[in-house]
């Protein structure tokens, strides 16, 4: 028994020490040891400030190209903050290939119009649309220099309406609402297929030579009534006239044949955006940027109806002249979307970009850490956010000064392989907003010498 207790004693007295240096690091104020160059061999602290003010402003950047982007975009809705968003689509139509072979005994049955669905959607699904269908007078070639098709071009088109459908999508399910599996079928004059299936029976030039069916034939424009406003529905490019016939006989033979889309480069959607009666109306090509402290506070961004936010930091180049100053080691940029603003209808894009700008406005190059994914509160909604780590852009507009930093900032742009065919949009709120939670931010954290 003498023997366990002395070697227990023993052992307290070795853990003294330990004891002794552990109480000693608990009381001692934590410091961060940088290297020699900020402040010799002392010890420096790191402050974070937040009071440096982000100019936020609404920029209208005018076209973007729309044409050979594998989605025709179809639809109306209507949005509190961005307006009434249309787009139509723009389609050229070409023979089939290989062309069927037709006899004297084959027998035209109809014709309609097929667009299958590729599960895209903005706006609300639950109402019904109605889809119209006319035909082109003008062959689809790109106009002028132009090598592409824009949003805000458009193919002259005889206003008589060739077909019409009325539906209720339900993008995400494998059936619509005509049970057509994930197709929109519209029936189109008979007339028109029987004009197509005399031309396939006689096989002419103009059938044959495809130059001459694109002047036979110009194409053809599917657009939203105005009258049934609900969502933007995405199609594939897949748009195709099929002919229904058959062969009599004892057994009847059912065929069919397609006239299709015939030039993906070249189908292109027309998008254009009214935006009279909402916060947005006052952003135009004549007034190409606004400031978000004549918006209620608030800034706009949708690509897709041309509309950009644009950040610029004018003050961040007095940080230098603190009296405490060594360098900054992290900036951060939290860009906060307003509460109420978005909703299962109106969603958030889930990826926002930042790119270098210029007073004119342009789209530079995107900053190597500029992309901010969302994080979403679902719980209380107040801290919805993009978050950015803008350290190098921080550092590097220290030494561009003021001048520079009062004119050249950051543009909010969406992924280039969506911008133009994504309706996703957001409101965010500038440091003015009246609710903390909506504010932007931007913290700084600097070496400091004390």
């Amino acid at each position: 028994m003498a023997r366990k207790c002395y070697f227990r004693k023993r052992s307290f007295i070795y853990l003294i020490p330990v004891l002794f240096m552990l109480a000693i690091f608990a009381c001692t104020k934590p410091q961060i040891a940088f290297e020699s160059v900020y402040n010799g061999d002392n010890s420096t602290n790191v402050i974070t400030v937040d009071t440096f003010s982000v100019q936020v402003s609404t920029v209208f950047l005018d076209s973007f190209t729309t044409s050979g982007t594998s989605a025709q975009l179809l639809g109306r809705y209507v949005d509190p903050f961005f307006g009434t968003i249309t787009s139509r689509s723009y389609t050229d139509i070409g023979t089939p290939n290989p062309s069927p072979v037709i006899t004297n005994t084959s027998v035209y049955d109809s014709i309609q119009l097929i667009l299958r669905i590729n599960k895209t959607f903005y706006g609300d699904t639950t109402q019904v649309q109605r889809f119209l269908v006319s035909q082109l007078t003008q062959v689809m070639n790109f106009p002028g220099t132009q090598t592409a098709f824009f949003n805000n071009n458009s193919i002259p088109f005889d206003p008589t309406i060739l077909g019409s459908t009325d539906v209720r999508i339900n993008p995400t399910a494998g059936l619509t609402s005509q049970r057509f599996g994930d197709s929109i079928k519209i029936s189109m004059p008979n007339s028109l297929g029987a004009q197509l299936f005399g031309l396939l029976y006689r096989q002419p030039d103009t059938l044959t030579n495809p130059a001459i069916f694109r002047g036979f034939f110009k194409g053809l424009t599917v657009y939203p009534d105005v009258n049934f406003p609900g969502a933007v529905y995405g199609f594939r490019d897949t748009m195709a006239l099929r002919i229904y016939y058959h062969q009599p006989g004892v057994v009847v033979t059912q065929q069919k044949t397609d006239f299709s889309l015939i030039n993906q480069y070249s189908q292109f959607n027309q998008i254009t955006a009214d935006h009279l009666g909402t916060p947005t109306e006052k952003i135009t090509r004549l007034t190409p940027e606004l400031q978000s402290t004549a918006s209620g506070n608030q800034a706009f961004l949708q690509p897709i109806s041309s509309l950009y936010i644009k950040l610029l930091f004018p003050t961040i180049s007095n940080l230098p002249s603190y009296p405490d100053y060594l360098a900054v080691m992290k900036a951060v940029l939290e860009i906060k979307p307003v509460q109420g603003t978005y909703s299962p209808i109106y969603n958030l894009p889930p990826l926002v970009n930042l790119s270098l700008t210029t007073e004119g406005n342009t789209i530079g190059a995107q900053l190597p850490s500029g992309s901010g994914n969302l994080s979403i509160d679902y719980l209380y909604g107040t801290n919805t956010n993009y978050s950015y780590d803008i350290t190098s852009y921080i550092q590097n507009a220290l030494t561009q000064g003021a001048p520079n930093n009062a004119k050249n900032g950051l543009l909010l742009t969406t992924p280039a392989a969506t911008f133009n065919t994504s309706f996703n949009r957001a409101v965010i709120g500038n440091a003015y907003n009246a609710q903390l939670s909506n504010q932007i931010s931007l913290k700084i954290y600097y070496a400091s010498y004390y």
